[in-house]
């Protein structure tokens, strides 16, 4: 059996989306402790973006047929 890298894996995949919902909390209080509301709504794209990580990986790059 082939041994994955860990970013490979669903625990690699769901540790990158945590990583990238963290940067997107520090963005969007940045923003909004600012005044840029530019900086707040790529923030909130983010954890948006990490939210969808997991099902898209599993529905849609690993489906099998």
């Amino acid at each position: 059996m082939e041994k994955k890298s860990f970013w490979k894996t669903n625990a690699g995949a769901l540790t990158v989306a945590f990583i990238i919902t963290m940067i997107g909390f520090t963005l969007i209080l940045l923003g909004v402790n600012h005044g840029m509301n530019g900086l707040a709504t790529g923030g909130f794209a983010a954890v948006v973006v990490a939210m969808l990580i997991s099902p898209i990986k599993v529905f849609i790059i690993d489906r099998k047929n």
